[in-house]
């Protein structure tokens, strides 16, 4: 092990020892002006001084051996190290000519199982029964919440509750999702080559799951057109998970809309709506609060007559003890 952490620090200068602090959530690099950690939640300016010839030699340092490549073409990377870090570097000509900034998120297991967020005071124990007989019964959940919220997290627990006799398959842009489920398939998408081709994209890898006969399919996060192959997918009789940005439960089932209309001119508000009543049953709300990340909202996907949800509040933080809240588009 200390070989491996002295490795680390020689090869990528000062941040090695930041990838080996357990503590260290985030480590953000703003050229040559500033370096940040997230330590526990909370962001704090790092005393460093370097130049912008070290920052371009740690960036490169990072890609190397990912099959991810940092130029004038593509001057915006998204990539994984070999510890399951996530790494986003931006440079220019996106950027100014001597700013390449870099962002890692770090793979810190918080918790593997829907207990350990019980322990960990994320959710109430109601909330963790109902949300594992959920996944028992192969109802489709999406995970919604700010950047760090505990998003994959979830996902992660929730996957420890799937029967082992169920068929899981996971798409992502790079791999995050953790699970050691006996039946799972993971892919992640691949960035065009130097010729413009061979691209893969979330929708690629949608389309793809569903050739592989799954019980449950995991987005790791939909921000685009992928949201409609993800609902058609579902449509066709497989049980899904998946994690969205969004800034509560009901705009995660209106930003599903909005991505689906991205697929093409084709795609109406309509179509997207009532799929999205027919395939989707629970929508969980993350939110990083001071004391830690919480789950703040646990709906349920109701269709109605007209063609679209309405949705029934089953938890909310803010109210415990209340009662459920309707709400109807």
């Amino acid at each position: 092990m200390t070989v491996a952490l002295d490795h680390a620090k020689t090869r990528y200068g000062f941040v090695g020892p930041l990838l080996a602090d357990p503590l260290v959530e985030e480590i953000i690099i703003l050229g040559s002006l500033r370096t940040f950690v997230v330590r526990d939640g909370r962001k704090e300016l790092l005393p460093v001084v370097t130049t912008t010839a070290n920052v371009r030699r740690i960036a490169d340092q990072l890609l190397a051996g990912t099959g991810r490549r940092l130029d004038l073409a593509n001057p915006i990377v998204s990539a994984q190290l070999e510890d399951g870090s996530r790494v986003h570097i931006t440079g220019p000509p996106v950027t100014h000519p001597d700013r390449l900034n870099i962002q890692i998120r770090k793979f810190v297991v918080r918790a593997n199982r829907m207990s350990t967020l019980v322990d960990n005071g994320a959710m109430p124990d109601h909330v963790r029964r109902f949300l594992v007989a959920a996944i028992a019964n192969d109802e489709t959940i999406l995970v919604a919440g700010a950047p760090g919220a505990g998003k994959t997290t979830l996902i992660n627990c929730l996957l420890s509750e799937v029967p082992p006799h169920r068929r899981v398959v996971t798409c992502e842009e790079v791999f995050e999702i953790r699970s050691d489920l006996p039946d799972i398939t993971q892919m992640q998408t691949r960035e065009a080559g130097l010729d413009g081709g061979a691209e893969i994209t979330l929708r690629d890898l949608v389309r793809e799951a569903l050739r592989q006969r799954p019980d449950r399919i995991v987005v790791g996060e939909v921000r685009g057109p992928e949201a409609l192959d993800l609902l058609m997918a579902l449509n066709a009789g497989c049980a899904g998970l998946a994690t969205l940005h969004a800034n509560s439960a009901v705009d995660a089932l209106e930003k599903m809309v909005s991505y689906s209309i991205l697929a093409g001119s084709n795609v109406t508000v309509a179509f997207a709506e009532r799929t999205i009543a027919a395939v989707v049953r629970y929508v969980v709300f993350l939110r990083r609060t001071p004391s830690g990340r919480v789950v703040e909202e646990l709906v349920e996907v109701r269709p109605t007559d007209r063609g679209t949800w309405s949705t029934r509040s089953i938890y909310t933080a803010k109210r415990r003890g209340g009662l459920p809240a309707d709400t109807k588009r």
